[in-house]
């Protein structure tokens, strides 16, 4: 029989109960996800790992940045700047590789590092023009370019490779064009100056007035070693006699270059220009130094039938430029242009620290700069 009895009232809710989890009856286990949300672990350990964790991620990420930038910088070479579009990507390709400024160690890195990556298959160029703008500089850096133009050569005897001479391209800056096929020569250049100095500087006088009495020791089996390397004391005939065979030597090295560079040039001829004789360029052509006068453009437009192109403007120009612009340059990845104007004194370390004040450890830095025997294809003309 049904319930006819009014129904029960309902008991009033509880405000406070309503956000809240029910409690499951004893014995009865809790399933998951019911009931309220764990307890966040706190404390100072790990917000210190946490903190730990997101510093190593970002230390990972720009190291990996770093890397990778190092790397392509190592891998992909100069960059290639455009200077003549041509006739598009399909265009004959005219590298240009230039050679600016002082002849140091770090421009015989860039133009032999250049000409190595140039070798690849891919970025073999049709065409090589040496561009030159230089009074010279080291023996060696000079000597180090030659070397990797002549193997270039070697190896590639189907790309012409040709020189431009800018301003100035005396002594080593025209030690690293002699080998090449042909050189050209603005109107208002000047080159030759073929021969070497030895910067010496003695500093015995300095010494005396400082006060400063420098001692020189060498072993009992290498008494030769005092020559032309104490350079703190006042040099004797037999000093001058050690250089000039180093001199000499270089000298001879130079001219066997000219002569091997140059067809219209022997040994027996090669005494007249090779005299330390700086000349413009129509002088320069007269004595079989430079072939023609002419700009960059003159030079390049010159190699047009060697290429097999009707009109030299669809040549397509590009200059190599020395990498690590950009990121790699905030990186530090990238290597500076180099070279101080040919200014040896330009190359010595400053001896001042960075509150202006002196510093004997730069002073000391500066007199051994000052007192390095420095052989040099070099002239006076920048």
């Amino acid at each position: 029989m049904p319930d006819s009895s009014p129904p029960r009232p309902r008991p009033p809710v509880d405000p406070a109960a309503a956000n809240t989890f029910p409690v499951p009856p004893p014995g009865v286990a809790v399933p998951f996800g019911y009931g309220p949300p764990p307890r966040k672990g706190g404390g100072w350990v790990a917000k210190v790992l946490g903190s730990l964790a997101v510093s190593l991620l970002l230390f990972s990420l720009v190291l990996n940045v770093y890397l990778g930038a190092l790397v392509y910088s190592l891998t992909a070479g100069p960059r290639e700047t455009v200077i003549r579009e041509g006739a598009g990507v399909t265009a004959a390709r005219v590298v240009v590789l230039p050679v600016i400024g002082a002849i140091d160690a770090d421009a015989a890195w860039f133009a032999t590092d250049a000409l190595r990556k140039l070798e690849r298959a891919d970025r073999l160029p049709a065409a090589l023009v040496l561009r030159v703008d230089s009074g010279g500089g080291g023996v060696t850096a000079s000597d180090q370019i030659w070397h990797a133009l002549e193997g270039f050569q070697e190896r590639h005897p189907e790309v012409p490779v040709i020189a431009s001479f800018g301003g100035v391209a005396a002594s080593g800056g025209y030690y690293v064009a002699a080998g090449t096929e042909r050189i050209f020569i603005e109107p208002t250049g000047f080159t030759g100056s073929i021969g070497v100095i030895a910067q010496v500087p003695t500093l015995q006088g300095a010494m005396d007035k400082l006060g400063v009495d420098w001692v020189t020791l060498v072993a009992d089996g290498s008494p030769q070693k005092d020559r032309a390397n104490n350079l703190y004391r006042d040099w004797t005939e037999a000093d001058r006699e050690v250089l000039e065979r180093l001199i000499n030597d270089a000298y001879a090295r130079f001219t066997e270059v000219v002569v091997q560079g140059r067809e219209g040039l022997t040994e027996e001829s090669v005494g007249a220009v090779a005299d330390g004789s700086v000349y413009t360029g129509s002088a320069a052509i007269e004595n079989g130094l430079v072939d023609e006068v002419g700009y960059l453009d003159d030079a390049v437009d010159s190699l047009a039938p060697r290429l097999g192109v009707d009109d030299p403007k669809d040549l397509r120009v590009v200059v190599l430029e020395r990498g690590g612009g950009g990121l790699l340059g905030l990186l530090g990845a990238g290597r500076g242009a180099g070279g101080s104007g040919g200014n040896p004194l330009a190359e010595a370390p400053v001896a001042l620290g960075a509150g202006g004040e002196v510093s004997v450890a730069g002073v000391r830095r500066v007199l051994d700069s000052l007192g390095s025997v420095r052989l040099l294809y070099a002239s006076g003309l920048r």
